[in-house]
């Protein structure tokens, strides 16, 4: 309770920061987002490569959920550029279909529905969802459609798509394969951080979320359905094709996973790399609605 309070207080003064002074929101937004995104993710990063387990079963479920993510993600990408008004849009569009909620929402209703054991798997699906850390994709997504710029040459490619958290990844990775074990080095930190995570991250949504009047016509409404018929029916879909073709068995949790609605900091990222807020902000919104109405209703009667 107490902890839902500080991320309730934490959005309500993101709220209020933008509505009394905008001009100084964005960009301490962006200043926000920098911080996490070069000190919070790498430590989590760090961690989470340092202890994935190496069994098999764990290994191929994991590698279905990661193929079912790249071709959602490839889905969207191609939906976007068909439908897409503006390069904006086509970027706001391809991050609502391609992020789930994983942590924000993705950790307090797995850990509803399927208990402890299933929050355990819910990690290892917000760590691996698309082998490489998450963060690292949505923000080479959004750093390539945003602020009207589009990199012209091999390094402006590859300045989006390394950054430091697939970095610290690949560092990770060396390390476990050198057979030192850093886990008892990184793991208080990443206590101390994932508890930070929630306020700083909700104060963020608070300073990004766009307060400008809804208006939205028929045709935004049909373009943003796209990306919610992705994320919550066609995704699952993928997945539940993926095991009837290979037979691995994958956990229900990674189901329910890969259904969340579109995640919290695809709004964000639209507000730092100013794609369409108010696209971002129709997709995320309804997507979370129909999630949480739908799993309200499932936990009430059956």
């Amino acid at each position: 309770m107490l902890i839902a309070l500080l991320w309730v207080g934490s959005f309500a003064i993101g709220l209020a920061w933008q509505w009394r002074s905008p001009q100084t929101a964005a960009p301490w937004n962006k200043r926000i987002f920098n911080f996490y995104f070069h000190f919070f993710a790498p430590i989590v990063v760090l961690f989470a490569y340092s202890v994935v387990p190496a069994d098999m079963t764990t290994l191929l479920a994991l590698t279905a959920v990661i193929v079912a993510s790249y071709i959602v993600l490839g889905l969207g990408l191609l939906y976007a550029r068909s439908v897409a008004r503006d390069r904006g849009e086509q970027g706001a569009l391809a991050l609502g279909a391609g992020f789930t909620n994983t942590v924000t929402l993705g950790y307090p209703v797995i850990n509803a529905v399927f208990g402890p054991a299933g929050l355990a798997l819910q990690v290892l699906f917000a760590q691996f969802m698309y082998l490489i850390p998450i963060v690292s994709v949505s923000t080479t997504i959004a750093a390539h459609y945003g602020n009207g710029s589009r990199p012209r040459t091999w390094q402006g490619i590859a300045r989006q798509i390394v950054n430091v958290p697939l970095i610290f990844a690949i560092i990770a990775v060396a390390i476990r394969v050198a057979g030192f074990d850093i886990v008892p080095y990184v793991e208080r930190p990443t206590d101390w951080v994932v508890f930070l995570m929630g306020p700083v991250g909700f104060l963020e949504l608070g300073l990004a979320l766009p307060l400008d009047r809804i208006s939205h016509d028929i045709h935004d409404l049909w373009r943003g359905a796209g990306p919610i018929v992705l994320r919550l029916a066609i995704a699952p879909a993928i997945l539940f094709g993926i095991d009837l073709a290979t037979g691995i068995d994958i956990p229900a949790v990674y189901y329910l996973s890969i259904a969340m609605p579109a995640a919290f900091h695809t709004l964000i990222l639209a507000r730092v790399y100013g794609l369409p807020g108010q696209m971002m902000r129709l997709i995320v919104v309804i997507s979370t609605v129909i999630m949480i109405s739908a799993i309200v209703v499932g936990l009430t009667f059956f």
